[in-house]
């Protein structure tokens, strides 16, 4: 009986992740397709995650319901992280007038958990909570990729593939091997259009207790960005997160 608990559970939760990533409404068939299972078994475990609330249908495509976004919201915000961070948020985001987001780390992908200020548009769509970012394209991923030991790096590196999401994006990994050293260096990353054209980012690290939970980012156009990095605005912003205590 405890196997077919576990089973269902994971089947369940599958079903989730697979509406989560999609980004559109999605059919049965598809559904049923992706995950091995019988259009049966799909049907079912779609109607008691609709009687649980989590899961509506229009037209015969099924999408998560903002029940499992508020529920998301709750967890990320454990111990009011989030609450805390938000000041910080909003005056950099006033300070310098662009975007700030924040990041956390999580099975080798960045996600993004909640972001203050002018919006930029990323890809025709908004950031959303829990949307997840490779590691060696974004910025706030270069940071994380900086906190490896050489030798976690290179494993870590002989482990994934490296694809372009845009034209800047490095995908040698002797090019990226150098940006995460000077990543290290600098004690800050950056993304020069290098998972959207239009966006340039530089992610600055939070610590807790001497090790980096999170970053901030702030997320400018082109021509911000240049403005931006020619001037002191990345020694204001350290010496702000400085005194802050992060």
């Amino acid at each position: 009986m405890a196997d077919l608990s576990e089973s269902a559970l994971h089947k369940t939760f599958s079903v989730v992740e697979y509406l989560g990533g999609a980004k559109r409404k999605v059919s049965l068939p598809e559904l049923s397709e992706a995950l091995s299972l019988s259009e049966m078994a799909a049907h079912r475990l779609l109607n008691g995650l609709m009687d649980l609330g989590y899961v509506a249908q229009d037209e015969g495509k099924y999408y998560l319901t903002y029940k499992i976004y508020r529920l998301a919201g709750k967890s990320v915000n454990r111990d009011n992280d989030l609450k805390n961070m938000l000041p910080y948020m909003n005056y950099f985001a006033l300070r310098y007038g662009c975007e700030v987001g924040l990041t956390v780390f999580w099975e080798d992908s960045i996600v993004h958990l909640i972001n203050v200020g002018k919006s930029i548009s990323f890809g025709g769509e908004a950031l959303r909570p829990g949307q997840r970012f490779p590691l060696y394209c974004s910025a706030g991923g270069k940071v994380f990729l900086s906190q490896m030991s050489p030798e976690c790096f290179e494993d870590w590196l002989g482990a994934n593939t490296l694809l372009p999401y845009t034209h800047r994006t490095i995908i040698d990994p002797e090019k990226l091997r150098r940006d995460i050293q000077r990543t290290r260096e600098q004690g800050y990353g950056i993304s020069e259009g290098e998972l959207y054209n239009i966006v340039y980012a530089v992610a600055f690290p939070i610590h807790n207790k001497g090790t980096v939970e999170g970053t901030f980012n702030f997320r400018m156009l082109p021509e911000v960005y240049q403005e931006r990095m020619s001037g002191s605005f990345v020694q204001d912003v350290k010496k702000a997160i400085e005194n802050f205590g992060l």
